[in-house]
């Protein structure tokens, strides 16, 4: 066990559409809470609606009564799953789920995520459904969480961790967010990515590891080159992949806020495709 962190509180949210007491999200949560002796808490989103909505009145009532009892009931049976999950681990844990229809899918959640250290969801599936990127999109930019996306359901201790490092703000937010997991760390990389007009994290990347060396923490930097293409995220995951990282920590980018958060190409580019959970920060 980890002694003297401040990971003290961890929020992992579910869908009540899937498998809740086995979500990889829930089971990575868990393993990091027995590591850091975490309590956590446990938020359940409700299952999606059944459509179509009726039109009578009368039928209305009905609908909203059935779909009501519904909610209930899988919402409330994956919230006993995942209490029994976290009771044969020991792990503290207090679950929540929705109890109508008409409950803001997620307001409740972004509550929760702004008083926890870290919120633990699972990773974007590019061909499911958008409750994870939604949940991502709100816990870095409505919540102002640093949050941990996995698709990796058992956690074990990054010892070989890369930081995606740009000089920007939400890099250097992501690294300070990070510093409990960097302390464990046997090998860190600083990763820069450099294309015809440079790199704005070169030119600061000494004083990071400056930065990180007053922790205890040795890193190297490691300078990749941009790759011609779409995808952003291309060079960063072929380090990540080549080096056999544990983990990757990285600031959010997000284009424009006018409705949804559009998640800025790097960003995007690596939660949907990425071998190691990542630690993000907006």
């Amino acid at each position: 066990m980890i002694q003297n962190n401040r990971l003290k509180n961890l929020l992992v949210a579910l869908s009540a559409d899937e498998g809740a007491a086995h979500d990889a999200a829930l089971d990575y949560a868990l393993g990091l809470a027995q590591a850091y002796q975490s309590r956590v808490t446990a938020y359940v989103f409700a299952p999606a609606l059944l459509q179509p909505f009726p039109l009578t009145l009368g039928s209305s009532s009905v609908w909203i009564s059935q779909e009501t009892d519904r909610i209930e009931t899988l919402s409330g049976q994956a919230a006993q799953s995942i209490q029994q999950r976290a009771s044969k681990l020991g792990v503290p844990i207090n679950v929540e789920h929705a109890h109508s229809p008409f409950d803001d899918r997620y307001s409740r959640f972004i509550a929760l995520a702004r008083l926890h250290d870290l919120t633990v969801l699972q990773a974007i599936d590019p061909s499911g459904s958008n409750t994870s990127r939604t949940a991502i999109e709100h816990a870095l930019f409505d919540a102002g969480c640093p949050v941990l996306i996995t698709s990796h359901g058992k956690f074990e201790t990054p010892k070989k961790v890369a930081i995606a490092w740009d000089g920007s703000v939400q890099a250097a937010r992501a690294v300070r967010c990070s510093l409990d997991l960097l302390l464990e760390a046997d090998h860190v990389a600083i990763v820069t990515v450099v294309d015809t007009k440079g790199s704005e994290g070169l030119r600061s990347a000494d004083e990071l590891m400056t930065y990180l060396s007053l922790y205890g923490i040795k890193a190297e930097i490691a300078v990749i080159a941009a790759v011609p293409g779409d995808d952003e995220g291309l060079p960063v995951r072929q380090f990540v992949a080549n080096q056999q990282m544990d983990l990757l920590v990285m600031g959010a980018f997000v284009h424009s806020r006018m409705r949804q958060a559009i998640l800025g190409g790097m960003t995007r580019s690596l939660l949907e495709d990425c071998p190691v959970p990542i630690v993000m920060s907006h």
